[in-house]
């Protein structure tokens, strides 16, 4: 797998909060070659899912540069989000579609110990599914990166 580069920066969500609410929870975002990672910490707001948003923005235009990506977001601690958060959620997908910046794939990685994973897990595949993305869930990260690089070793 390739390694992030200097020219590879990584963003973290509260460098991007605003507003009079304080987002709840964590987000890091990278590149690491094709593959845009996402460290999540949760549970989630509407305010942490604006942040990110903000914080995946240049990452991503950066990552259509190299050409075809797949997003492997990795869940820790809780996967629970407000229904507002959700809403927002679905917004942002929705923009990045219009802004031509989505992903060919997208891995969600949560651990069966990880709060609300099996509340969550299928919210998160119709969310992403309704816009029109491949969407896959994995326990562990190897298996996410595994079938994420088998997804981009055809293009």
């Amino acid at each position: 797998m390739n390694k992030p580069t200097q020219a590879d920066p990584r963003h973290r969500t509260d460098e991007f909060a605003q507003g009079a609410f304080q987002p709840h929870g964590l987000v890091e975002v990278w590149l690491d070659g094709r593959i845009l990672r996402y460290d999540a910490v949760g549970p989630f707001n509407r305010e942490l899912v604006r942040a990110i948003a903000k914080a995946q923005h240049d990452i991503m235009v950066a990552a259509k540069a190299r050409g075809p990506c797949v997003e492997i977001v990795t869940i820790r601690e809780s996967a629970l989000v407000t229904s507002d958060g959700l809403a927002e959620l679905a917004a942002i997908l929705q923009d990045v579609n219009h802004l031509g910046l989505a992903p060919l794939a997208v891995a969600y990685v949560m651990a069966p110990e990880v709060e609300g994973a099996s509340i969550m897990a299928p919210v998160f595949r119709s969310r992403y599914q309704s816009q029109g993305r491949v969407f896959e869930l994995f326990d562990r990260l190897e298996d996410a990166q595994t079938w994420a690089l088998g997804l981009l070793g055809t293009r």
